[in-house]
C-alpha cells in the first residue's frame, strides 16, 4: 500500500499555528481569526465553539464505523486518493460553512441538501476523483446500500454481496477496532486533514499536531507516535463533540444492523461446550 502522503504541509501548519488575543490583530491576523466567534476580549476557535456533549463515546463502536469510508479508500486505491478526496471535498464546503458538519463522517453526509449533494458531486467531478471515488466505494456501498455516501455516487447499490470482498472488509474492520494500529491512525489523520482545510483546527507552534506530516510514519519513530496520540485524542473530543448520541445515530445503528446480517453470528461452538 506504501506510505500515506503528507496530509497537510509544515508551511500551512505554520501559519494557523499561533493567535495573538490581545492588542488590534494585525491583516495575516484579522484573517486567520475570520472563522473565529469573539467572546469579550477573547476568540474562541470553531473547534471549542461545538456544543459540548459530555457523554462517552466509544471508538470502536461509533467513530470508527463512522470514519470507515476513508479506509475503503485506502484500501481500493491508496492514502494519497482518500487524501485528495478531503480535499475536494474541503475545498467545495469551505465557505459553505457548517458547524453541525465536519464532512470526514458519514453521518454528515445524511444532512446534504439535494442542491449540496449535486453541487459537491460535480466539484468532486471537475476535480478529477469522482470516478475512482465511485469505482472504489462500490463493493462498499454494496454491504451497505443505505449508507449516506452513497448520495455522492451516480449509482445504484446492487446490494449483491461479493463474499470475498466482505471477508476482506471484515479483516480490515478486526485491525480498525485498535485506534492506535496504523490504519486506524491514518483513517483519523484524514478527519483532522479536512479540519485543517476548513479551518475547523488550528495548533499552536511546539504542539505534536503542528508535527501533522510526521503522521506518514506511523509507528515508526519516536516523533510519529507523538503525532498519532495526538490525532487519536483530537479527533476523540471532535466525535464528542460532532456525533449525535450512539443511540440516536442512525448511521452507526443500521452499520451494525447489517453487519449482523451479513455474517450472523454462530452459536453453534458454544453448544457443544
Amino acid at each position: 500500500m506504501g506510505h500515506p502522503p503528507a496530509l497537510v504541509s509544515g508551511r500551512k501548519l505554520k501559519e494557523a499555528s499561533r493567535v495573538k488575543m490581545k492588542g488590534h490583530p494585525t491583516r495575516k491576523e484579522r484573517k486567520v481569526l475570520d472563522s473565529y466567534r469573539k467572546v469579550g476580549t477573547k476568540f474562541v476557535p470553531p473547534l471549542l465553539d461545538m456544543p459540548i456533549r459530555p457523554d462517552y463515546i466509544s471508538w470502536a463502536s461509533h467513530t470508527m464505523p463512522e470514519l470507515i469510508w476513508w479506509d475503503v479508500l485506502a484500501d481500493k486505491v491508496s492514502h494519497r486518493f482518500a487524501a485528495k478526496v478531503a480535499e475536494g471535498i474541503a475545498h467545495y464546503f469551505k465557505g459553505r460553512e457548517n458547524r453541525d458538519c465536519w464532512w470526514a463522517f458519514i453521518s454528515d453526509y445524511s444532512r446534504l441538501t439535494d442542491e449540496d449533494a449535486a453541487g459537491l458531486t460535480d466539484h468532486l467531478s471537475r476535480e478529477g476523483v469522482l470516478p475512482q471515488l465511485m469505482e472504489s466505494l462500490a463493493d462498499f456501498l454494496d454491504l451497505y446500500p443505505a449508507c449516506p455516501i452513497s448520495r455522492l455516487v451516480d449509482r445504484r447499490p446492487t446490494g449483491i454481496v461479493d463474499v470475498g470482498y466482505l471477508g476482506q472488509f471484515e479483516g480490515r474492520v478486526r485491525e480498525l477496532e485498535d485506534k492506535r494500529s496504523r490504519n486506524g491512525v491514518l483513517i483519523q489523520a484524514q478527519a483532522l486533514y479536512l479540519g485543517f482545510i476548513l479551518g475547523k483546527l488550528r495548533v499552536k507552534r511546539g504542539l505534536a499536531l503542528a508535527d501533522f506530516p510526521e503522521v506518514q510514519n506511523y509507528p515508526n519513530s519516536e516523533k510519529s507516535l507523538r503525532v498519532g496520540a495526538a490525532i487519536c485524542a483530537s479527533v476523540n473530543m471532535v466525535a464528542g463533540r460532532m456525533l449525535p448520541k450512539y443511540s440516536d445515530d442512525d448511521w452507526v445503528q443500521y452499520f451494525w444492523r447489517r453487519s449482523l446480517d451479513l455474517r450472523p453470528l454462530d452459536f453453534r461452538q458454544l453448544e457443544k461446550r
